[in-house]
């Protein structure tokens, strides 16, 4: 089931008919019994026992689920083969497949959602794993959803995704922080088991490589991305910081990857696909009921790259400057941009300076959206745009 979405923007206009149809789809091709239970019954304790929405059987082609349409889809999406392909060699193998189905899962129940192509509803049921939503959404907005899409599919072992993303993103950066963070979240989030099984690997690998090293610099020298990997391994089972510390700092990193993108990239399309992006971005969760755009550890990176990509947007005559006073710009089209309107060209601003209050109206085309009052106190003359009318915002 491939839908290419941008970040809650369906650019492909999909119809609901295809959609259902792959949904068929993946019912005929790998689902023969489908077993629906009401919650206050006893066929039901199976799925309270584990606390989810529903279980499936691969192996036996079976579904057990609750009544509702977000428990039948969940199981189906749960039901399709997903095959992440990683190399062997990476110990946090299991745990990082593991946390992109989850994240696949979740953000396709968002399709369900809203199929007119915008929601900011992230939390469409309970026990939502906030930490794998975060890194599938980054892995989109880097690399995007065709990426996903193959590396959910291609099980023939001849792309190593893993290492493509971590390359992407130290071209940009000239850094391993954001991969290395991943790895210790990904360690953070294992189960019992999985850690018990990857100390034990990375005792092995140094014991395997400790003598060896030790007896030659110079062949420490050529395997020096051994030698690095052990590192990045010393620093996972070290890592003092609550996995909350270390989200925070997994996506500083993802912001400083964003902010250093933004500075190189000059097309229009790319700088309109990049607000689309982080208007998204800023709305997805960060833990219950907090998004990333309020969570104060982060509001000064999220403000930072948001007034890079909207200042660019400025300069390059994308979109209209309201004030020639760069925060009171920022703050203004920040406001304005962060909507529920598919179709961000498709905005028109009301602006209107009145004593000490500037009065900014957004509207879908014609239609009203919201509106924002700043109070202003700077020169009366920093005001572009006075015009009592509807004017675009997008140039």
């Amino acid at each position: 089931m491939h839908i290419k979405i941008i970040h809650g923007v369906n650019i492909d206009s999909i119809s609901k008919d295809i959609f259902f149809t792959n949904i068929l789809e993946i019912i005929k091709s790998y689902c023969d019994n489908v077993k629906i239970v009401e919650p206050d019954s006893t066929q039901a304790n199976l799925l309270k026992t584990y606390n989810v929405l529903a279980l499936t059987n691969t192996k036996e082609r079976s579904i057990l689920s609750y009544t509702t349409e977000n428990s039948m889809f969940y199981a189906i999406l749960d039901i399709e083969p997903k095959y992440y392909f990683i190399k062997d060699d990476f110990i946090l193998k299991n745990v990082l497949q593991k946390s992109l189905v989850k994240g696949y899962i979740q953000h396709s129940m968002h399709i369900l959602k809203d199929f007119n192509g915008w929601s900011w509803d992230i939390d469409l049921y309970e026990n939502i794993d906030y930490v794998s939503s975060i890194i599938y959404q980054n892995i989109m907005i880097i690399k995007g959803e065709d990426f996903l899409y193959n590396w959910r599919k291609n099980n023939q072992g001849n792309k190593d995704y893993l290492y493509e993303l971590k390359d992407t993103i130290k071209k940009v950066t000239e850094n391993d922080n954001y991969y290395i963070s991943l790895c210790k979240i990904l360690y953070m989030i294992a189960t019992k088991n999985d850690k018990i099984k990857i100390k034990k690997e990375i005792t092995n690998i140094e014991n395997q490589y400790k003598n060896f090293y030790n007896k030659s610099k110079e062949v420490a020298k050529e395997n020096i991305y051994d030698l690095n990997k052990l590192k990045i391994y010393y620093s996972i089972l070290n890592n003092s910081k609550t996995l909350e510390k270390e989200m925070v700092n997994f996506q500083k990193y993802f912001l400083e990857y964003m902010d250093k993108k933004i500075e190189k990239i000059e097309i229009r399309e790319e700088i309109i696909s990049v607000l689309y992006e982080l208007r998204y971005y800023q709305n997805l969760l960060f833990s219950e009921g907090i998004l990333l755009k309020d969570y104060e550890p982060l509001k000064f990176e999220v403000n930072k790259v948001l007034k890079s990509i909207i200042t660019k947007a400025c300069k390059m005559g994308i979109i209209k400057i309201i004030s020639m006073n760069i925060e009171t710009n920022f703050e203004i089209l920040k406001y304005v941009l962060d909507n529920r309107i598919i179709n961000l060209e498709d905005i028109k601003i009301y602006v209107n300076l009145e004593n000490e209050k500037i009065s900014i109206k957004v509207y879908d085309k014609e239609v009203f959206d919201k509106q924002i009052n700043i109070k202003f106190s700077g020169n009366k003359k920093d005001i572009i745009i006075r015009k009592k009318r509807l004017i675009k915002l997008f140039n």
